[in-house]
């Protein structure tokens, strides 16, 4: 090689390329962090395997799971995906996190929501019922129709007030309330208030009925609310919701049956000009098959319908009934027969 340079007229040589190592740079130190980047990652592996190992163990065999949150949750924890829309055969809404989700039907009933046109009314049915509709009730918590219902915004429709037929904002939440109380009567659970309406409705059958009245400080009767309590030993759903054939549904599910059965009936015990129509409501249910209850419930006076004034008169359909929506489940949760 030097003879080639020397050739050419090259001055200098080749010269090999020296690689300098020592322990504190080059490629010595590359070398070793990585060594040490590598064993620190081995051993948090290790750690982590040692901490999923020992929850597995101690959980009952309920392996780790991270939400979307970055949270750790067990299985236990993840609940099954949204159901199917109530009305089709399941209650409808996603289960959050921890979130009961109850699934077993209790108690059904349902009423005619398209025999009066009224827009006003109809809207307000849906208003009011999308409200209640997903509530959920913890072992002896008790629900409120009008805590419900108060906070929000009504169209004008046809109520009994002062003394007769009128147009009141909220008018149509009276259907929503009593065929709610319903559901709750079927489902076994505990009635805390019912009031009646001033006179009998289309839609149900005299005596089954639960009006709602916000109150004011001139009406003088205060405020009338529908109440009932959750008896059952797990938490309970309540649905209410308009269906495609234009009824209005009540639903109260629970987590488990409670293996309540129960019959409700109404009579007309008397009429009289001067007093009213009275009606008594009688109730049955059995318990696991003993019966707890059997007898007259109450009695309900109604004043007569008074007339509709002109102004506000508008045609209406017969109601096309009142009842339980599926007569062939099998949850037992009411006596059909």
């Amino acid at each position: 090689m030097k003879e080639i340079y020397k050739k050419r007229g090259g001055s200098h040589s080749p010269r090999r390329r020296k690689t300098s190592v020592t322990k504190n740079g080059g490629v010595y130190g590359y070398r070793a962090r990585r060594r040490k980047v590598l064993s620190i990652a081995l051993v948090a592996l290790l750690l982590l395997g040692v901490v999923v190992l020992v929850d597995y163990l101690l959980d009952d065999g309920e392996l780790l799971r991270w939400n979307d949150a970055g949270e750790v949750a067990s299985d236990k924890d993840q609940s099954a995906g949204p159901e199917g829309k109530a009305g089709e055969g399941a209650p409808a809404g996603d289960e959050t996190m921890g979130e009961p989700n109850p699934t077993v039907l209790l108690g059904e009933y349902f009423t005619d929501y398209a025999w009066d046109p009224d827009e006003g009314r109809q809207s307000n049915l849906r208003t009011a019922s999308e409200a209640i509709d997903g509530t959920l009730l913890a072992p002896g918590e008790e629900f409120s129709a009008l805590a419900k219902l108060t906070p929000l915004e009504y169209e004008p429709a046809k109520v009994f007030a002062n003394g007769g037929v009128d147009y009141e904002v909220g008018g149509g939440l009276c259907q929503v309330s009593s065929t709610l109380y319903m559901a709750a009567n079927y489902a076994g659970l505990e009635i805390v208030e019912r009031n009646p309406h001033y006179a009998e409705l289309p839609y149900i059958r005299p005596g089954l009925d639960a009006t709602v009245w916000f109150g004011s400080e001139d009406d003088g009767w205060g405020a009338l609310d529908m109440r009932f309590k959750n008896t059952t030993d797990g938490y309970i759903k309540i649905r209410e919701y308009v269906n495609e054939d234009g009824f209005l549904i009540a639903q109260i599910y629970g987590e488990e049956p409670t293996g309540k059965v129960v019959s409700m009936d109404t009579e007309k015990v008397e009429e009289d000009l001067g007093k009213g129509i009275k009606w008594a409501t009688y109730k049955r249910m059995a318990d696991n098959g003993k019966m707890v209850e059997d007898g007259l419930l109450y009695e309900t006076v109604y004043s007569y319908n008074p007339p509709v004034p002109e102004e506000i008169k508008h045609e209406t359909d017969e109601p096309r009934g009142a009842g339980w929506v599926d007569m062939s489940n099998t949850t037992n949760w009411n006596d059909k027969d």
